[in-house]
């Protein structure tokens, strides 16, 4: 079997996948009250197998800020755990697609020396929306990273990641 075949039917077993917990489990990812305007984010409540990116999520001792990426429809989305009253998190994603000779975790300045990035929310929950990482019909991966603010350590952000899988 070739590669290309074999990327196209792994994807079609993820999409697959994706669909079946969808149906079963309902919206994966909550819909949120938020205070971000369409611009800033791409969609919500997309049904999707979606994993943790373990290089861009830091621990924080009994808590998590985690960005979550789709196997099959190209979505992140940011996720702090637990969250307590008056936190916040959102996900950053750069404006433009990313060179395919960035590393899969860039700099800040590589992803400002790229077209910058936008601002998915603050959300007064425990997730952001979504915003897409990889347009596949542009053929465009983005950065995006997950970041919150909270009372003790005030705002922060995770590690840069490009999902090129």
């Amino acid at each position: 079997m070739s590669a290309g075949k074999s990327t196209t039917s792994n994807r079609f077993v993820k999409i697959l996948l994706a669909v079946i917990i969808g149906a079963a489990a309902g919206a994966v990812v909550p819909v949120s009250a938020a205070s971000a305007t369409p611009s800033e984010c791409d969609q919500s409540g997309v049904p999707d197998y979606y994993q943790v990116v373990v290089g861009s999520s830091p621990d924080l001792g009994d808590r998590r800020l985690q960005l979550w990426n789709g196997g099959a429809f190209n979505y992140s989305y940011a996720r702090l755990s637990p969250r307590n009253s008056g936190e916040q998190v959102w996900v950053d994603r750069s404006l433009q697609g990313m060179p395919s000779s960035l590393p899969m975790y860039p700099t800040t300045e590589q992803v400002n020396a790229n077209g910058g990035w936008k601002q998915c929310g603050p959300f007064s929950s425990s997730e952001s929306s979504l915003v897409l990482n990889w347009n596949t019909s542009q053929q465009r991966h983005y950065a995006a990273r997950a970041c919150a603010r909270t009372a003790i350590l005030g705002s922060f952000c995770g590690n840069w990641y490009i999902d090129r899988s």
